[in-house]
């Protein structure tokens, strides 16, 4: 009898758990030829039924696991592909962040990633060009400095930033100045008691020779110093945490419980500085903020000069601040070469590359560009009016006409090659005449 119940109840066991193997083998295999087919979504979404039935019995298969974790990769590269396809970029580049943070290596993220972003700038530029058909110049110019700011260089804004360009050289220069300012915004209760039990024998013995007096003296200067150090530790770690306010007013505490304690008193020094420097901090971010970079720069020196415990951040702000100035700089420089003043955005560069010798942004590059630009046009030029002063008027007209290619703002270039059309037509039609 033992025996067969022994078989009653091992049997059904053996048999669920054989049963239970030939499922997980089933999903497995289901998965696996969706995602041949891919069907990622699906295929996902089957083993996962499947791996959050065995988390909810204690124990999940290896090859469940791994193919869950593998089908959860390509499902979600899937998505993000349909995505992109769907005009959804950056809800793409978003669920491939998350991708990215479950397998840093997995290789299906960098593809898609460059695919997105590209389909974004493209969107953004054709929308740009639209803009700019519509004369909407300055949202035009915001497209193109969009597209470039996730693709930088890209060709297509380089273009549509070319004939902003061209529209911008007509204006006034007061427009200009508009367009461009639109494109760049916290247990020392044994003390207290001690200090209360001192209070009160001095109260109730008025006898000033009494030892019992003299006792409770030293009993309660002890018991305040003992609070004062522990205030002084409570200070330290506000100070530790650059919490100099908190930090002040705890010293202070320290020092009316124990007005003996140095190091409360140089402490209240030091915070009075740290609090000072603080706020020239604060006014140094205002004045960033502002473009302000002289005046940001004159503070933070004068905070640097005031604060022992800052100095890290400081000098921090100090480099930030120099950064930034350089990139307001560099944009100035930039908006120069848009509009075509070819030798004054050369000469900021240049400047540019003395306070930055080791570089900051492609200054070095454009610098060569313009360089140039610059001087092909001033030997064009010289070409020109030695063509001209030999009577070679069409030579000199090319000369003129390349000059201004190169450099359409420098000199009038078009008022002499029209001068020259029409001096070459004349003389045209003289020889006609004499040859009639």
């Amino acid at each position: 009898m033992i025996f067969v119940r022994s078989l009653s109840t091992v049997l059904p066991v053996f048999g669920f758990l054989l049963l239970a193997g030939c499922g997980t083998n089933s999903v497995i295999e289901r998965s696996q030829k969706m995602a041949s087919l891919g069907d990622y979504k699906h295929a996902y979404e089957e083993i996962s039924v499947e791996f959050d039935r065995q988390v909810v019995a204690g124990e999940v298969a290896a090859d469940v696991a791994e193919l869950h974790s593998q089908l959860k990769l390509e499902w979600m590269r899937d998505r993000a592909q349909m995505m992109i396809f769907a005009e959804q970029e950056d809800d793409a580049l978003k669920l491939l962040d998350q991708l990215e943070e479950l397998d840093p290596t997995y290789s299906g993220t960098k593809p898609l990633r460059i695919a997105a972003i590209a389909k974004k700038a493209g969107r953004i530029v054709e929308r740009a060009n639209e803009q700019l058909n519509r004369k909407e110049f300055t949202a035009a110019m915001e497209g193109y400095l969009q597209s470039q700011e996730l693709i930088p260089g890209f060709e297509l804004a380089e273009e549509g930033i070319e004939r902003v360009g061209e529209v911008l050289a007509r204006m006034s220069i007061r427009a200009q100045q508009q367009m461009l300012q639109a494109w760049r915004k916290y247990p020392d209760f044994r003390h207290k008691e001690v200090a209360w039990h001192a209070a009160s024998v001095l109260r109730n013995t008025p006898d000033l020779s009494d030892a019992k007096r003299d006792s409770a003296k030293k009993l309660a200067k002890n018991a305040n110093h003992e609070s004062a150090m522990s205030k002084l530790q409570e200070a330290k770690s506000c100070e530790s945490a650059n919490q100099f306010g908190a930090a002040m007013m705890l010293y202070r505490r320290a020092l009316q419980l124990d007005p003996e304690l140095v190091a409360a008193s140089d402490a209240i020094a030091l915070m009075e500085k740290e609090l000072l420097a603080i706020g020239l901090l604060d006014r140094a971010q205002i004045a960033m903020r502002n473009e302000k970079f002289v005046i940001a720069n004159e503070l933070l020196q004068e905070a640097l000069n005031v604060s022992t415990l800052l100095r890290a951040e400081i000098n921090d702000m100090m480099m930030q601040s120099r950064k930034l100035h350089g990139q307001m700089d560099y944009q100035e420089a930039l908006d120069l070469e848009v509009m075509g003043k070819k030798a004054e955005a050369l000469a900021a560069f240049e400047a540019l590359t003395k306070v930055w010798p080791d570089g900051l942004e492609d200054e070095e590059a454009r610098i060569v560009g313009l360089k140039i630009d610059v001087e092909s046009a001033k030997a064009e030029w010289a070409a020109a009016t030695k063509a001209e002063a030999e009577g070679k008027l069409e030579e000199a007209l090319d000369h003129y006409l390349t000059a201004e290619r190169f450099y359409a703002e420098w000199r009038d270039g078009e008022v002499h090659a029209e001068r020259l059309r029409k001096a070459i037509a004349a003389k045209a039609l003289e020889a006609a005449g004499g040859g009639s």
